[in-house]
């Protein structure tokens, strides 16, 4: 009976290793790629703004009339707003994508975007990514973007519900979470971890007068209310209202650099 159950013991510990190698590999950090050129072609005098990203910025694509008519009033000049994201993308994923041959690179090739705005990191904290996954991601795609000469505008993780975002996962995705929470030493509330790593990144790579950051806290800083007036229901993704007012933050950010 003993070396059943030290066998069994044995077989679990292996199963454990094997799942925990497969997941670090999967959320290790990117391999950087050399920064290229992504267009060859000029535009006319409108100032062309990308917001990339995860389901933030595709869930954008109907709110880029708020950043145009702000702008627009202000700097007395045609303005487009494109928006372009992919649903649950990790900062990896979305900084892989700028190099496939796939829709969000031949988005960023089609036109000449003075700004990219970047939404990346809210689903690295949902999935309990490590902080080095999501530094070395944000990096490569300041450097893509700075080697193209356009200025980057990053969101910092904004205050969204993240323990209910974690309560109404399946049971078998909430077991997956406290593996990755393990392997990657990440709590459950992460969100501050992955706002503090942007700025490390920002200090350490030199790009803090390359690059301008929307603090969660200058749109998004008052939990309670903010989750009732700018939060869905899942209290993950923002409504009219909080694209409204995140796009205001957004705009001003923009003036304040042109």
């Amino acid at each position: 009976m003993k070396k059943i159950l030290g066998a069994l013991i044995l077989i679990l510990i292996c199963i454990f290793m094997l799942l925990a190698y497969k997941m670090y590999n999967y959320y290790a950090p990117p391999q950087l790629h050399e920064p290229h050129l992504l267009y060859t072609h000029n535009n006319n005098d409108t100032l062309l703004i990308a917001y990339i990203g995860d389901s933030w910025a595709y869930n954008h694509q109907k709110h880029n009339c708020h950043i145009e008519q702000i702008l627009e009033d202000s700097l007395h000049q045609p303005v487009s707003v494109l928006s372009y994201g992919i649903c649950g993308s990790t900062s990896k994923e979305i900084y892989e994508s700028m190099f496939r041959d796939n829709d969000l690179s031949r988005f960023l090739q089609q036109h000449k975007f003075s700004y990219c705005i970047i939404s990346a990191g809210i689903n690295d904290t949902y999935k309990k990514m490590s902080t080095s996954y999501y530094k070395k991601s944000m990096d490569g795609i300041i450097q893509l973007l700075l080697a193209n000469q356009i200025h980057p505008i990053i969101m910092e993780i904004p205050d969204y519900d993240i323990q209910k975002a974690y309560e109404w996962q399946t049971t078998n995705k909430k077991a997956l979470r406290r593996l990755t929470m393990f392997i990657n030493g990440t709590p459950l509330d992460c969100k501050q971890l992955f706002r503090d790593a942007l700025d490390e990144i920002i200090q350490e790579k030199g790009h803090a007068d390359k690059v301008s950051i929307i603090r969660y806290q200058s749109w998004n800083n008052d939990y309670i209310n903010d989750l009732i007036t700018f939060y869905i229901r899942d209290g993950m993704h923002l409504n009219e209202k909080g694209y409204a007012k995140l796009d205001s933050a957004i705009a001003h950010t923009i003036i304040a650099h042109y």
